[in-house]
């Protein structure tokens, strides 16, 4: 072998321990944003008559859970609702298939907001697609109102943002209604140093090139432990009641980090959210 050739294999293995080396590395933060593929879903339904509007009637499944409901009510018409009222609602999936929940009105055209229920059973999109909610209001023992509102699936976006070291994922978005993500750090020892923590969601109108967090409006709090929000125990529902679509909108999030409840000087930063396009 002559002095040439044993340069050039000398060369070879110097960089292939260097690309060695690099992978080694990197592959924790290559990890960390690899997105696994679950089968969960998620779907929203929205419907409305003369007298009400049904908003973000929910089925999804994550991981393990599977469940329904957490729909917003809201009277279109004075007195629809009266305090003391009893009213029955029950989703039709099909003759079959029915499901009911009932309530106590408490105030005078009361906007109501549905328990969530757990399920033994997976919803496909082929069993909602003739869902109807049937309203039943019952006042001193005379039913007062007893109509069916058609359910349509919503068409929705899945969202997320990341940078180097936090991800936002499965954050469900339609026109009018967000479904807040899950929250995950690569810092495994993050809970220890900042216990408590906000994620605020925020939309704006305007086109932000660089996130100008003044241009935002707050549209979904979220307050609580980071271990219970690195658990995935922190959800909430947000509704967009204004002008426009979601869809339309530029969103962010606004992660606040806190060593105590009332820390004076947090770790803020932003973490703008992008839509996962059908596809993808």
């Amino acid at each position: 072998m002559n002095n040439e050739v044993k340069k050039q294999l000398t060369l070879s293995l110097i960089l292939l321990a260097l690309l060695i080396a690099t992978l080694f590395f990197w592959y924790p933060n290559f990890m960390f944003h690899t997105y696994v593929e679950r089968l969960d879903y998620q779907y929203c339904l929205r419907g409305e008559n003369d007298e009400f509007v049904v908003d973000g009637y929910q089925f999804y499944q994550d991981g393990q859970t599977q469940g329904y409901g957490h729909a917003r009510i809201t009277p279109l018409k004075s007195q629809v609702f009266k305090k003391n009222d009893e009213v029955t609602l029950t989703l039709i999936l099909s003759r079959e298939h029915q499901l009911s929940q009932k309530m106590k009105i408490q105030n005078d055209d009361q906007v109501v907001t549905l328990d969530e229920q757990e399920s033994e059973d997976a919803f496909l999109e082929e069993d909602i697609q003739n869902a109807k909610l049937q309203i039943s209001v019952n006042r001193q023992n005379k039913t007062t109102y007893d109509q069916t509102i058609e359910l349509k699936n919503q068409d929705m976006l899945t969202y997320t943002s990341a940078n180097k070291d936090y991800t936002l994922t499965n954050v469900y978005v339609t026109e009018n209604w967000l479904k807040t993500g899950v929250f995950s750090s690569k810092d495994q020892d993050l809970a220890k140093e900042y216990p408590y923590m906000i994620i605020n969601y925020m939309y704006s109108h305007e086109e932000n090139h660089e996130v100008n967090i003044n241009d935002y409006e707050r549209f979904v709090y979220l307050k609580g432990k980071t271990e219970d929000f690195l658990n995935d125990q922190m959800e909430e529902i947000g509704y967009y009641d204004g002008q426009g679509s979601l869809f339309d909108m530029q969103l962010c999030c606004v992660i606040t980090l806190m060593k105590s409840e009332d820390d004076l000087h947090p770790y803020t930063f932003t973490l703008p959210l992008s839509p996962i396009q059908k596809g993808e």
